[in-house]
């Protein structure tokens, strides 16, 4: 017998802030004090009403299966969240809740792009949307987001990419990695272009200084994806959702009844519980990370790097360095010098090769330490 092959699989990348992360994990073992600042991920607890909600439904409800598009509670809650902060009217049937985002990122896909055809991607983006795409039998196309233009998506840009095979556009502002919030008139122009939109919401409502924005504000012909991990401080809870209009439902919700099956009872109470009562804790969070955003991008100019753009969303800064070496490499050599664990930029693409994603989910004390360590090692 053969051994199998996986090279069907070759196109799949690992996530190099994961290689950043296990040399970290060594690094503690061995008693190396390490900051981290490679994940994006909350360093908050998650509201507590969460916590009360999720202890009355286990004493409630016995652990079994739920209804596959996701209980009518929680859909009923997140069409009163897109009303209330974004102005957009959706039904509980637009609504499909999951054990996550990603999984629902992949049928989005899965659903618009056939095998063979096109979806265009930003570079620098979100490292797994590369993979999804590939993933789903279909090509990444790459457009550019250019550090000279403040990483704003260009439309024209866009435009210039579509061919007869483009099936879709994926969309994620505010930004990973680099936190930009992309215009209203830019999102307008895009949704003009007369392909699918597939919007990942998931740091939404992490803007500063802007309101919140929904790509159902401009169109109803596009997939809007959201979620619990980010704004609501849930990463380990899993539990996202996705809108799309009526006619694409009975697709994905058929995927996503051979795939996942149904989401966990008890974490879609929490959800419900969250989305109408702890607005106020999740506002003191997005407060505190703002206060974070404004003291590392102070911090980097009294060392003489300013970024030379605008972060105005999520917790991420994406810094341009002066060091000749990789990404990746520079990565590592921090790591090991400084104990200060940063994502590389090439994560995200060949687009962002030069620079190095520093996630502000951490104290500003951290932040500060981790600064003052970089200044003094000269690396960057």
């Amino acid at each position: 017998m053969n051994p199998p092959s996986f090279a069907h699989l070759d196109s799949l990348s690992n996530f190099l802030a994961m290689e950043v992360f296990s040399r970290a994990k060594e690094l503690e073992a061995g008693g190396r004090d390490v900051i981290h600042l490679e994940f994006g991920e909350p360093d908050f607890q998650a509201p507590a009403v969460a916590l009360e909600a999720l202890q009355e439904s286990l004493a409630a409800h016995p652990a079994g299966y739920t209804v596959t598009q996701g209980t009518l509670e929680l859909r009923e809650a997140i069409c009163r969240k897109y009303q209330r902060d974004y102005g957009v009217a959706v039904h509980p049937e637009q609504v499909l809740v999951s054990g996550g985002s990603s999984i629902l990122l992949f049928l989005a896909i899965r659903v618009l792009a056939p095998p063979g055809s096109e979806v265009l991607i930003t570079d620098p983006g979100y490292a797994c949307y590369d993979n999804l795409v590939h993933l789903a039998e279909a090509t990444p196309v790459r457009v550019p987001l250019r550090h000279k233009d403040g990483f704003q998506l260009d439309p024209d840009a866009v435009r210039q990419a579509i061919t007869p095979r483009t099936r879709a556009l994926l969309l994620n502002s505010p930004t990973n990695p680099t936190g930009v919030v992309f215009r209203p008139e830019s999102l307008r122009e895009l949704t003009a272009l007369g392909i699918p939109v597939i919007s990942d919401e998931i740091y939404a409502d992490l803007t500063y200084g802007s309101r919140p924005q929904s790509i159902l504000e401009f169109t109803e012909e596009a997939i809007a994806l959201n979620g619990f991990s980010k704004y609501y401080a849930m990463t380990g809870w899993r539990l996202g959702y996705l809108i799309a209009p009526d006619s694409w439902m009975p697709s994905l919700v058929k995927m996503h009844q051979n795939l996942m099956i149904s989401t966990t009872h008890f974490v879609q109470d929490a959800g419900v519980r969250v989305l109408d009562e702890g607005g106020l804790e999740c506002k003191r969070m997005k407060a505190e990370f703002d206060r974070r955003r404004k003291f590392l991008l102070e911090k980097f100019r009294t060392i003489g790097l300013d970024p030379g753009y605008d972060p105005t969303g999520a917790f991420y800064v994406f810094l341009k360095y002066r060091n000749p070496k990789k990404s990746l490499a520079l990565a590592l050599e921090i790591l090991g010098k400084t104990g200060v664990a940063l994502s590389p930029g090439v994560d995200f693409g060949q687009g962002g090769e030069g620079f190095l994603r520093f996630s502000y989910a951490n104290s500003t004390e951290n932040l500060g330490i981790a600064v003052d360590r970089l200044a003094e090692s000269g690396l960057l």
